[in-house]
């Protein structure tokens, strides 16, 4: 099998961004995320400006809607070098890809029905990220990295209330960040103004 290298770009407050190049990554745990658990990066596919991608994120995270304040003005982003082996990595942006969710769908569709009737949560909500969860889970897949296209508000389409369906960047998330993530450095810092 060979090896997968992806260069990431992660965006965060600056003291998040410090103590991940002094320590790790933490990841981010839930079946709502896009890619199910792991670390988020902006990868190229859709665009190659994945650093401006990532600030733009980190600036619309910025913003607390309810207290209607920042919570953080000082942010980094941290270029990553990400290595996973062929086998152990989803491209949901090609057909075969694509297949694997669906045969994963046609798997785990009536384990999804159970667990959110059990907590009264609808089949409407997206829910790729907790089939990939599950994938790991049941030792269907083992996936360390998964990366796909998607729509993100950032912050202008979030003044502007703007929804679409069409993606508008490339993201992956690494669900191993001790053995998949090679390097880490800040390769930009500023403020949120």
């Amino acid at each position: 099998m060979g090896i997968i290298t992806i260069k990431g770009h992660h965006g965060t407050d600056i003291d998040s961004g410090k103590e991940i190049i002094a320590s790790n990554y933490k990841i981010s745990k839930g079946d709502q995320h896009w890619l199910g658990d792991g670390i988020y990066f902006f990868v190229e596919g859709l665009s190659t400006k994945t650093i401006e991608l990532a600030e733009k994120w980190v600036e619309a995270q910025s913003w607390n809607n309810d207290k209607k304040e920042f919570k953080y003005t000082k942010f980094a982003i941290i270029e990553s070098e990400i290595i996973v082996e062929e086998d152990r990595f989803l491209d949901l942006t090609t057909k075969e890809g694509v297949e694997v969710l669906s045969f994963l769908k046609e798997k785990f569709l009536k384990t999804i029905e159970k667990r959110r009737k059990n907590k009264n949560k609808s089949l409407e909500q997206p829910y790729d990220g907790e089939l990939i969860n599950l994938a790991r889970e049941e030792g269907v897949f083992l996936l360390e990295v998964v990366k796909g296209n998607f729509y993100i508000k950032f912050k202008e389409e979030r003044k502007k209330k703007i929804n679409s369906r069409i993606s508008n960047c490339t993201i992956c998330a690494v669900f191993n960040p001790k053995k998949n993530i090679k390097s880490k450095k800040i390769v930009k810092t500023g403020e949120i103004l």
